[in-house]
């Protein structure tokens, strides 16, 4: 079909480079009929031609744009991949930040409890040393006060006889 056209353009320039030439002018004469015997061999096969050019056209457009299509979804995917991947980055990085929080928080209330428990312990000694305090001077009271029966008794003379009549 195209080296159908080709050809009978081949034939065409024959006909013209070989047609008897009119002195002085540089044209030549070519036999009408011939011409346009051949003109109609060229419209025959043109239609198949620009029908197969017109197929050959469509298709290059309908594979560009099923690549366009295909690289738009790709570009689509990649976009709601990456953004995906950066809102779970986000996650992460939130999940980290709370988590850091929760431990400075757990960290600052065991401090707390361990101070609160201290001072606690603190008052509790200081409580059971005060309490040992007055009990040791009411020990050192009642020694006194032993001592000081017992010197009595010791000062006394002792009357067996009075114990007996008693």
């Amino acid at each position: 079909m195209e080296s159908d056209i080709l050809s009978i353009l081949n034939e065409v320039e024959e006909i013209v480079d070989h047609g008897p030439k009119i002195p002085m002018t540089g044209k030549v004469l070519v036999d009408d009929t011939v011409i346009f015997e051949l003109l109609d061999r060229v419209r025959a096969a043109l239609p198949e031609e620009i029908t197969n050019a017109k197929w050959v056209l469509k298709e290059r457009e309908r594979i560009l744009s099923e690549a366009q299509a295909e690289a738009q979804k790709l570009m689509e995917r990649g976009k709601i991949y990456v953004d995906k991947m950066a809102v779970e980055n986000e996650v992460v990085k939130q999940a980290q930040s709370y988590g850091a929080d929760i431990v400075r928080q757990a960290q600052t209330f065991a401090h707390d409890v361990k101070l609160g428990a201290v001072q606690y312990a603190d008052e509790m000694l200081q409580h059971v040393e005060q309490s040992l305090v007055e009990t040791l001077q009411s020990l050192r009271k009642n020694r006194e006060q032993l001592k000081g029966l017992a010197k009595e008794e010791r000062d006394q003379p002792v009357n067996y006889e009075k114990e007996k009549a008693e």
